[in-house]
This record gives C-alpha cells, sequence and structure tokens, in this order.
C-alpha cells in the first residue's frame, strides 16, 4: 500500500506502467464534474470509478481483487480506509470471484487511514482495504490500473 498526496505521485510513476497515465488523468480532469459510475481512460486496462458515499451505511468487509490495482482518492469530503496484509487474513467471507474480481474478508483491519481530500491510497493485490463510510457524504474516485 502506498499512501500520499496527489502532488507527489509523480515519485510512483516507475511503480507500475499504468501509473503515470493514472496519475496524470486525476491531476488533469475535473473530477468533481464526472458523474458517478464508470469512465474508460485505456479500456479495461485503466479505468475510473467516481462513487458517492453516504453516512450511515453498513460497515464494509475487507477486500482484494488480483486482476486489478486500485488507487483510491478522496475527491470532496473524506473517509476512513481500512487496511490489512492479505497473507495474514484468516477469515475469508466469500471466496474469490474471477467475474467480479474480489474476495471478502471478515478478519478486523490492523489499521484505518482517514482519507482527505487529494490524498491517495494505491492498493495492490495483496493490500485487503475498506474504505468504510464517511461521516458526512462524501466523493471519491477509483482508478483500476489492471495488473
Amino acid at each position: 500500500m502506498i499512501l500520499d498526496h496527489l502532488s507527489r505521485a509523480e515519485k510512483y510513476f516507475a511503480v507500475h506502467p499504468g501509473f503515470k497515465h493514472a496519475f496524470e488523468y486525476l491531476r488533469r480532469t475535473d473530477l468533481r464534474s464526472l458523474s458517478d459510475g464508470r469512465h474508460d481512460i485505456e479500456g479495461d486496462d485503466l479505468y475510473i470509478i467516481i462513487a458517492e458515499d453516504h453516512a450511515g451505511k453498513e460497515r464494509r468487509k475487507l477486500e482484494t481483487h488480483r486482476n486489478y490495482i486500485d488507487i483510491q482518492l478522496a475527491v470532496d469530503g473524506s473517509f476512513p480506509l481500512e487496511w490489512h496484509d492479505v497473507d495474514s487474513c484468516r477469515n475469508v467471507a466469500a471466496e474469490y470471484s474471477a467475474e467480479k474480481d474480489v474476495a471478502f474478508y471478515n478478519d478486523p483491519p490492523l489499521f484505518t487511514v482517514h482519507m482527505v481530500s487529494d490524498m491517495f491510497a494505491v492498493l495492490f493485490p495483496e493490500d485487503a482495504h475498506a474504505p468504510q463510510p464517511p461521516m458526512t457524504v462524501t466523493k471519491k474516485a477509483i482508478v483500476k490500473v489492471a495488473v
């Protein structure tokens, strides 16, 4: 997992071939004006999901993906993001679904970070994570980068 602010994203361009394009898209696009849902950047290899989240929703389970790296960014507002390394997750809630590219876990998080505006988290396949409901309405972006 990588945590940082969008202003320092160029430090991570070399980590994955898709990161430069992903972070440049996040920097140059008016994310606040994008409608909720999926927006293709490079088809299935690189796309963004815009989501509005509301307080009072049910707590989410930790999840992992095998085919995509998530870059999660708080656009407006803030939200708690929980983390646990997948290798020490022991309580599988739902086995991996190749169709949905997700597995779920009931394990408690090892830590929680409070994601604020323009702060991003890069979540690799080994990072079990759970973005939790915010205290107020929050708009966030999730960039999906093919592994």
